[in-house]
């Protein structure tokens, strides 16, 4: 799968001054950028992947970032921006900027933080001044990216290291008084696996945890930070990309097995949950060979 960010930039006093360095590996694109800024340098941005964004070198180029006019700008060298979240950024001081984007496939990120109790995580924006060691592990990963490295392991380690670091400060679902219990949780998932190949009601996953349609709705939300429905629409797609990996499968016959009304509505989940229709999907994934990270220089 070839990740595309579709940016949206607007850019004065920032000028690029090397050629980008690009790695991409399955879930994940790095961009590895230098840049100069001018005295009053600032941007606009906005992508339709989630990205963290890590200042590598200490500059005299401070950046602040706010999501607009009523947002009070922070100064930070770390930044994790969800998809579709405009921002700005505002330069106090000029000067060389060196720094990393990481952006990534939703789904991959969703299923990390889920697994790791952070589901609604993914959906904040998070701002740190300062995190030594993130940036440390930041640094150790765009010298993968600078030197080509085609060892997905490593990339893919780093990468995710840096996520926990900057989701370090967020609350753990499960822990938070009111929701769901582990033994619900479990009951609930188990019922989820052997169930999803069929449409699944709301009312049907409380009667599982033995609660009303309304509170169960509402507790869900509580400890899993997101909705029944887009829990059901992200193991779907999840289930999708494994079936789409049989060229010969058509995508009615996909959509029925995995419980849609029709290919449309299967076309429209998925491109909700993944960002691409199911077809785009396809393609671009028989297109690059996902065993090996696809790593280039840009001019």
């Amino acid at each position: 799968m070839t990740l595309r960010p579709n940016m949206t930039v607007f850019l004065d006093g920032i000028r690029p001054v090397a050629p980008l360095v690009a790695c991409e590996w399955p879930g994940v694109l790095a961009n590895l950028w230098k840049a100069e800024i001018a005295p009053g340098g600032h941007g606009r941005y906005m992508s339709q992947l989630p990205r963290i964004v890590v200042v590598l070198d200490d500059t005299p180029a401070r950046m602040h970032l706010s999501t607009g006019p009523s947002d009070r700008a922070e100064d930070v060298r770390l930044a994790y921006i969800p998809a579709e979240l405009s921002v700005s950024t505002r330069f106090s001081g000029a000067g060389p900027l060196r720094h990393l984007d990481l952006y990534f496939d939703p789904l991959t990120l969703g299923t990390k933080l889920s697994d790791a109790g952070r589901t609604g995580a993914m959906d904040r924006l998070i701002r740190l001044q300062e995190d030594a060691a993130a940036r440390s592990i930041a640094s150790l990963l765009a010298a993968e990216v600078a030197g080509g490295t085609r060892d997905v392991l490593t990339l893919d380690s780093l990468a995710f290291a840096l996520v926990g670091k900057m989701f370090d400060g967020t609350e753990v679902s499960p822990s938070r008084p009111g929701g769901l219990t582990t033994r619900q949780l479990s009951a609930l998932d188990r019922f989820l696996e052997a169930e999803l190949g069929r449409s699944i009601k709301v009312a049907e996953m409380a009667e599982v945890v033995g609660l009303s349609e309304s509170w169960f709705a509402h507790v869900y939300r509580l400890t899993r930070g997101e909705t029944p429905h887009r829990t059901l629409q992200r193991l779907r797609a999840k289930s999708a990309m494994a079936l789409l990996a049989h060229r010969d499968l058509p995508l009615a016959q996909i959509a029925g097995m995995l419980g849609f009304a029709d290919q449309a509505h299967f076309s429209r989940a998925f491109r909700s949950a993944t960002g691409q229709a199911p077809g785009a999907w396809r393609k671009s994934t028989f297109q690059q060979d996902s065993t090996k990270p696809d790593c280039f220089c840009q001019d």
